[in-house]
């Protein structure tokens, strides 16, 4: 790692965190611009990029003495409240049985009231002993009066006891609803999760503002200077325009409009665009499947390890046009969840519908995870964006044979398949689902191993990215994917001054050190939002 020790050097760069003008010099610079692809010093003036290879000589010079300097990483799809929430709620990922995390829910009654609900997040069936649903008994059974909702890491499922049955409603109904599931009398499939959250008290502006605070002190030591908010609600909005009209956000915000809160987003498609300097909406987002980890991906064969199961559709056809033709009316950009790969199909067969009457309306596809050779190339034809997350690729490679056979194992994240095609692909993490780490994701994209280097020479390794097509999946292609490719994304002259700096080059670096790599700063505007540099 580099060491930056002299006082001087640290005195400017506390003194840079309020500078609009500053010459950065003897760094590592990655532009991805074709142009002037390696550079050894910028200047900045009133957070652009000013020049390149070319000092301002009006301006004070920051030594960086050698670090790598790349444009600032975007996550292109994350879940900021999700994260602040799930830090503040029960932690669950590291459980290895049902009687475990009962345990920890047991221990959490004692410090709540009756009438408080526990919630808790990150259970994982998959990585338990036994990898299979737990039964009603194990939190029936605890004494304990409160109701508990358990969310599993995919979001997509859920694990509560019979006293939120029973608040919600579900416990005298025999049928689970349209695209939803029950089973085991305890675990709730996507649209059968609606009824439990709508009893959950709702949170105010005071708790939505700790949530965004909690997750940001997160994500800005790991070089993230742009997120795309996958899912925001009227509060989440309210809240991030007003801290934006404060000059209180550090970070770009490009919202994404959740499709559930049907008089607000028709409101807002009324209004038009909201764009400020850091915060922009201009997209809907919308669900038309669940997820492989609880067998709610949409299939066109049965899951293997569930014979009589194809997974949900949790949107109808009717209203998943009339949202396409709402969107296209307003030219709004839909962004839409789909995994499996009969979900992806019925997206791209929707999207072709309305997209051969709008212009550069670059309508995404989340995940796309699960994709026949069949649909790789109708994405390009129809102008769609692939906005893909490599980590899932590596977390669910372990169970994934299991629950889809040998034949289909080649479907799942297509990225070099999508990237020949001539696609452009945005990446991101779908934090808090994910780690949230942009070093991480890199690294999953460039050799589809877990972080112990397995499977040996990467799982289904034909789909591995090159480095420098890794490095633009949370760059360059994730500016394309908010339409921003005209000013972020590369380091060029009159682009904006968002920057990360790294310990080394990723895009050179033994592949087995990549995840050594740290974060020393992180630049949003020309400004220090986070810095490391000592």
């Amino acid at each position: 790692m580099l060491e930056f020790n002299t006082l001087l050097c640290r005195r400017r760069i506390l003194n840079f965190t309020m500078s609009q003008k500053v010459n950065l010099i003897n760094g590592n610079f990655i532009t991805l611009d074709k142009h002037c692809p390696l550079a050894e010093m910028i200047s900045v003036v009133n957070g652009k990029i000013n020049g390149v290879n070319a000092l301002d000589h009006n301006s004070e010079s920051i030594d960086l003495k050698g670090a790598t300097v790349i444009p600032g990483f975007t996550d292109s799809h994350f879940h900021l409240t999700n994260l602040g929430k799930q830090l503040d709620s029960l932690q669950l990922k590291n459980c290895t049985s049902p009687l475990e995390v009962a345990e920890l829910v047991l221990e959490r009654s004692k410090r709540l009231g009756d009438d408080e609900w526990i919630i808790g997040f990150g259970w994982d069936h998959n990585k338990w002993h036994e990898p299979i649903f737990p039964t009603a008994d194990i939190l029936n059974t605890l004494p304990i009066p409160q109701p508990i909702m358990l969310n599993r890491i995919d979001g997509h499922s859920c694990w509560v006891n019979q006293k939120a049955m029973e608040l919600s409603g579900l416990h005298v109904s025999p049928n689970p609803p349209e695209g939803g599931d029950i089973i085991n009398d305890c675990i709730l499939i996507d649209n059968a999760m609606n009824p439990v959250q709508f009893v959950i008290p709702k949170p105010d502006e005071s708790t939505v503002k700790k949530w965004i605070d909690l997750a940001l002190k997160i994500i800005i030591p790991r070089g993230i200077t742009n997120i795309h908010d996958a899912w925001q609600d009227p509060v989440t909005v309210k809240v991030l325009q007003k801290i934006a009209e404060k000059g209180e956000l550090p970070i770009r915000i490009y919202g994404m409009l959740s499709s559930s809160y049907t008089k607000f987003l028709k409101q807002f498609l009324n209004q038009g665009h909201f764009r400020s300097e850091l915060y922009t909406i201009r997209a809907v987002k919308a669900f038309i499947d669940g997820a492989l980890g609880s067998r709610g991906a949409a299939l066109l064969e049965p899951y293997c390890d569930d014979t009589n199961n194809c997974g949900l559709i949790l949107i109808s056809i009717k209203e998943f046009k009339e949202l396409a033709q709402r969107c296209g009316d307003a030219g709004f950009q839909l962004c839409t969840h789909a995994i499996g790969d009969r979900g992806n199909r019925l997206v791209l067969d929707v999207y072709s519908e309305f997209t051969k009457e709008l212009k550069n309306h670059r309508w995404r596809i989340e995940h796309a995870q699960m994709v026949c050779d069949e649909d790789i190339p109708r994405f390009k034809e129809a102008g769609i964006v692939p906005s893909m997350q490599p980590s899932h690729c590596t977390s669910d490679m372990p169970w994934l044979d299991d629950r889809l056979g040998e034949p289909r194992l080649h479907r799942i994240s297509r990225w070099q398949s999508f990237i020949d095609s001539g696609c452009q692909i945005p990446g991101g993490s779908d934090c808090p689902i994910e780690e949230g780490n942009p070093i991480f994701e890199y690294y999953a994209a460039v050799t589809r191993q877990d972080h112990n280097h397995q499977r040996n020479g990467g799982w289904q390794k034909q789909e591995t990215v090159n480095r420098m097509d890794a490095l633009r999946m949370f760059t360059t292609w994730a500016a394309y994917g908010e339409f921003a490719e005209h000013r972020r994304g590369k380091i060029r002259p009159g682009f904006d001054a968002d920057l990360t700096f790294l310990s080394q080059n990723i895009t050179n670096c033994k592949e087995s050190d990549i995840l050594k790599t740290k974060i020393l700063g992180t630049m949003v505007a020309g400004k220090f939002i986070y810095n490391n540099i000592n």
